[in-house]
């Protein structure tokens, strides 16, 4: 719940009273706030429906608004972009947002005579910092691209397929271990190599 005060409503609790602040410039409003909000996702994470966001920071009257700094946790979960399985983690971000009276309605918050709905904010600073491409652990070792065995769980007798791309590559480095071994005599078969004169 809101250090900030009363609230209009149980049903919105990211809503903080900013009446008596704003009339007093420069003043601070020390703000903690958790509770769910609904549809925080992107295309290969988010948050658990239901799971709760916490806020905690303060609001402070400026010039022509309100500023916002805090930080936002949250947990998370996704599709490990290795081995499908399920990535969780928690998201802790670092928020600082000027709210004013008339925002640019693509970019800015807005702020009320008397309120603040922070929900916006934090909704944002969420959506932002899911990850796109998250990792169930870092030393995740992937599904097998033979047979699909997850091998975090269990192991295959399937061969390691190299990548023909790499091929050339492969056969230069080869050769040249050859020269340095010994088993190839530099300067062997190359025509570009030292020529007796004759005269």
């Amino acid at each position: 719940m809101s250090s900030a005060g009363p609230q209009p409503a149980r049903a919105r609790p990211w809503l903080v009273p900013v009446g008596a602040l704003r009339r007093r410039p420069g003043s601070r409003l020390d703000v903690e706030v958790t509770a769910p909000i609904d549809e925080l996702a992107v295309s290969n994470s988010w948050v658990p429906e239901g799971a709760e966001v916490h806020f905690k920071g303060a609001v402070e009257s400026a010039v022509g608004g309100v500023t916002v700094t805090g930080r936002v946790r949250a947990p998370y979960e996704g599709t490990c972009r290795r081995c499908l399985d399920t990535a969780r983690g928690e998201l802790d971000i670092a928020i600082r947002e000027l709210c004013v009276d008339e925002p640019d309605p693509e970019l800015g918050y807005g702020v009320g005579k008397d309120w603040l709905d922070l929900e916006p904010i934090v909704r944002d600073a969420c959506i932002l910092d899911l990850p796109l491409a998250p990792l169930c652990r870092d030393d995740c070792k992937g599904l097998c691209p033979e047979c699909g065995a997850n091998r975090n769980r269990e192991s295959c007798s399937c061969a390691t397929s190299a990548d023909p791309r790499w091929a050339a590559l492969a056969s230069v480095s080869s050769e040249g271990q050859a020269e340095q071994d010994g088993s190839v005599e530099p300067g062997v078969g190359d025509d570009d190599g030292p020529r007796q004169r004759t005269e």
